[in-house]
């Protein structure tokens, strides 16, 4: 299946603040995506990688990454949520690992958004994260005029927090535009193109996540040898 790519500009208090690019890829039970987000101006030069893989049906997520990269180097977050051995570990480098046990199926910030676009006009309460429950409140229909033409969208606000996710009425309801409160102001992300693309870059371990199994060696059998 193709991957969906949509773009984002981003904007601080009315001042342009970078770029986004989220893609999302379904392959039977299993969605990937990752998100893209290059800021500058307002909010300081930095990019922003995170990558998901979560149930493409019940939304819970099987593993989580966010990258960060600065100026003055780079972060890594990572975490793996284990249903089957009952816990989930948080790494930030090779010597900083915990771990929890796992008592909920947990979303990562990726995907929510996944789920949000599903709602179709319903609210959801107690969506567990790791540290919190999410509540995502369902307030209305709107029209907005985008970078697409006019469109209608589903408003949703999220508690706690006070975002507000935009998604299309039509599918494939698409996240029209996001706005997310910070301590200073709003950042929002405003939809600017939809295309596809034939791959998705995911975990390194993906490939066999995938169905790629290896080609299984038989023992070679020894030919005997004549005797004179």
């Amino acid at each position: 299946m193709s991957v969906e790519v949509v773009s984002y500009r981003l904007s601080y208090r009315g001042r342009p603040a970078g770029t986004q690019v989220i893609k999302t890829e379904v392959a039977g039970k299993v969605r990937r995506m990752e998100a893209k987000a290059a800021f500058q101006g307002p909010l300081g030069n930095a990019t922003v990688v995170q990558r998901s893989r979560s149930s493409a049906q019940h939304h819970h997520s099987i593993r989580f990454s966010e990258e960060t990269q600065e100026r003055d180097g780079k972060r890594v977050f990572d975490v793996q949520f284990d249903a089957a051995a009952g816990l989930v570990k948080a790494t930030t480098g090779p010597k900083d690992v915990a771990t929890v046990p796992y008592i909920r199926p947990y979303r990562d910030p990726l995907s929510l958004l996944g789920q949000v676009r599903a709602l179709a006009g319903e609210s959801v309460h107690g969506v567990a994260m790791l540290g919190k429950d999410v509540a995502v409140q369902f307030v209305g229909e709107i029209d907005l005029n985008t970078a697409l033409g006019d469109k209608r969208a589903w408003a949703y606000v999220m508690h706690p927090g006070g975002s507000v996710v935009y998604v299309d009425t039509q599918a494939p309801h698409a996240i029209l535009k996001l706005t997310q409160r910070l301590a200073d102001g709003h950042l929002d992300s405003l939809i600017v193109s939809i295309a596809s693309e034939p791959s998705l870059e995911g975990f390194a371990d993906d490939a066999g996540k995938r169905g790629q199994q290896p080609r299984r060696r038989g023992r070679r059998r020894q030919r005997r040898r004549k005797r004179a």
